[in-house]
């Protein structure tokens, strides 16, 4: 007990000691903030009107969530859909104002009292790997589809999400380290890989259900439940098996990509 007290006090600093020799690996600090952006909403809206990846249709992120907004999946021409939407944010985001902005500072808070826990974990993870540089802000948003933004390091957050604050932004932070250390350790497999569908998209989304499926993490964010895509679910068995196994970041993307190539190949 003395020893796993010691173990758990030393990592805490950033340092971690095996038998007679040690690893040492940087926590480092991102303080994600959470902002509103009225400009993207209204752009992601009109991009996922008629958007469907993994078994989902992100258009019911929408119209189940404001049905006055139904119109825009009928047969009407663009400008006019521009137009229907961006009168209808406008008028949302002036009545809703204050709330959303509470919402914000709600985001914020419950956020911040887990970070640092989080960051320690995925430092673990991923070997001390840095995440890379971006914006980190988490854009609150009135429709719930949730992308993410690798160029800028940037997501959408739904205001009323069930799953909450931690989970979702977890889920977000998880991608952006993800691609990035599997980019620079296997460049000749993901430099010029598709990062928006197909394999190293799989990859990424399974990846995480396998991570925040894991005690360690639900202790953080404080769910129970953790849904894969539809079209992920066949492989989630085999693939959490192989994490278990080693939990080694490096083996489980080289063996999980030969994995998952020979299957969709078949």
């Amino acid at each position: 007990m003395a020893n796993d007290f010691k173990m758990m006090s030393q990592a805490k600093y950033g340092i971690i000691h095996y038998g007679l020799g040690f690893f040492i690996f940087s926590l480092m600090k991102l303080r994600v903030k959470f902002k509103l952006n009225k400009a993207l909403d209204k752009k992601m809206a009109m991009a996922f009107l008629d958007f469907k990846q993994g078994g989902v249709d992100f258009s019911n992120g929408i119209i189940n969530i404001h049905p006055e907004l139904k119109i825009l999946i009928k047969n009407i021409n663009i400008k006019e859909k521009q137009k229907i939407s961006n009168a209808y944010f406008d008028k949302f985001y002036k009545k809703h104002n204050d709330y959303l902005k509470e919402q914000t500072i709600k985001f914020s808070a419950g956020w911040r009292v887990i970070e640092n826990e989080f960051m320690h974990e995925v430092d673990m993870i991923f070997k001390g790997h840095r995440f890379p540089s971006g914006k980190y802000i988490g854009y609150l948003s009135i429709i719930n589809c949730n992308p993410r933004f690798l160029d800028n390091k940037t997501f959408q957050i739904f205001y009323l999400h069930p799953q909450g604050v931690r989970y979702v932004t977890m889920h977000e932070l998880l991608h952006f380290i993800f691609y990035d250390y599997a980019i620079k350790k296997f460049p000749k497999i993901f430099k010029k890989a598709n990062t928006e569908r197909g394999v190293f998209w799989d990859l990424a989304e399974i990846f995480n259900v396998i991570i925040l499926s894991s005690l360690e993490f639900k202790k953080i964010y404080g769910q129970k439940t953790v849904l894969p895509y539809h079209e992920h679910k066949k492989y989630i068995t085999n693939l959490t098996a192989l994490w278990k196994k080693r939990q080694d970041i490096d083996e489980w993307l080289s063996r999980s990509y030969k994995y998952l190539m020979a299957k969709k190949c078949a």
